[in-house]
């Protein structure tokens, strides 16, 4: 009786760890994702933007026209507070997204493009161009963004 209760408690438990097991973030979920969360940033939903971040993101800013290149890091917030001052103070801005590639690297998904943003600020046009490497953490029903590193020239 003992060996079928375990036996009966094996089995309860494979299936329910194949029913908990979250699936990975594929590709191009990873891609629709970004779509998505610079369409948030062109919205200017802030809710939405904060809501695709991890509250333990990395961000690495490398401005690399500098002279040395300077490396700056942002928290979640930081980030978040920069995107709320340029919405207050610029008006029509624009957020183009290319050369998107997503990929699984080391079992995390990682998400490669290039993103032009331009803007009129103060009366002037202003803009920027980041090669952007992101890569996500969750799973494929819930990703979130883990980390940002940008390289990033002001045009």
């Amino acid at each position: 009786m003992k060996k079928i209760l375990i036996s009966i408690a094996l089995l309860t438990a494979c299936a329910l760890s194949g029913q908990t097991h979250a699936e990975e973030i594929k590709p191009d979920t990873a891609a629709r994702f970004i779509v998505t969360f610079y369409q948030a940033i062109q919205q200017h939903d802030l809710g939405t933007v904060s809501r695709m971040i991890d509250d333990h993101v990395v961000i690495k800013v490398l401005w690399t026209q500098a002279a040395p290149a300077q490396t700056f890091s942002l928290s979640k917030a930081d980030y978040l507070q920069q995107l709320k001052a340029t919405w207050h103070f610029a008006s029509d801005d624009h957020y183009e997204i290319k050369n998107l590639t997503a990929n699984i690297v080391n079992g995390a998904a990682v998400v490669t493009l290039q993103e032009n943003e331009s803007r009129v600020l103060f009366g002037n046009k202003a803009g920027q161009l980041n090669d952007l490497k992101i890569s996500l953490s969750g799973d494929n029903g819930n990703p979130r963004i883990a980390t940002i590193t940008s390289q990033t020239a002001f045009l």
